[in-house]
């Protein structure tokens, strides 16, 4: 799966303003999240990028990322992406935020015409052997009216 570009108008960018955050550590020391936000039936939406640097913008080699549990209504895949990082300016890596890196992203495309709940579950292993496992819920909602687009004269 090849991922759009931004403002190609085939990512969905959904409410962002909706997004909901939770996070704990089970008793095995496994840190569970969930992840619950909204997305169009048909659109390509990049959760997130997936990467480490080193201080010198090389890549943290050894992480480990794998959908566990698929989605029932579309697809979740970690697929090659390149972009640009984005550190804060206080980071000592955002120097590396000027130079585009080939990594990963998480990518999740609900199915067309379906409108209702649906989620995955995705593994993340670091090189010393922490995991963390986040739940992915989304409210998968139909995108009645395409936009119109107009310009300004």
């Amino acid at each position: 799966m090849q991922i759009p570009e931004a403002g190609s108008g085939l990512l969905s960018s959904a409410a962002v303003a909706d997004d909901k955050w939770t996070s704990e550590e089970n008793a095995a020391g496994l840190k569970q999240m969930e992840y619950t936000r909204y997305a169009f039936a048909g659109k390509l939406l990049r959760l997130r990028p997936l990467y480490a640097l080193n201080m010198d913008c090389s890549p943290f080699e050894g992480y480990q990322f794998a959908v566990i549990k698929a989605p029932e209504h579309g697809t979740a895949e970690v697929v090659p992406h390149t972009f640009f990082p984005t550190f804060a300016k206080d980071n000592p890596r955002s120097k590396c935020n000027e130079t585009q890196i080939d990594a990963q992203a998480l990518v999740y495309q609900p199915n067309d015409n379906y409108e209702g709940r649906d989620s995955f579950v995705f593994l993340e292993l670091s090189p010393s052997g922490y995991a963390t496992e986040v739940t992915y819920t989304f409210n998968v909602r139909l995108l009645k009216d395409k936009p119109k687009v107009t310009s300004k004269k």
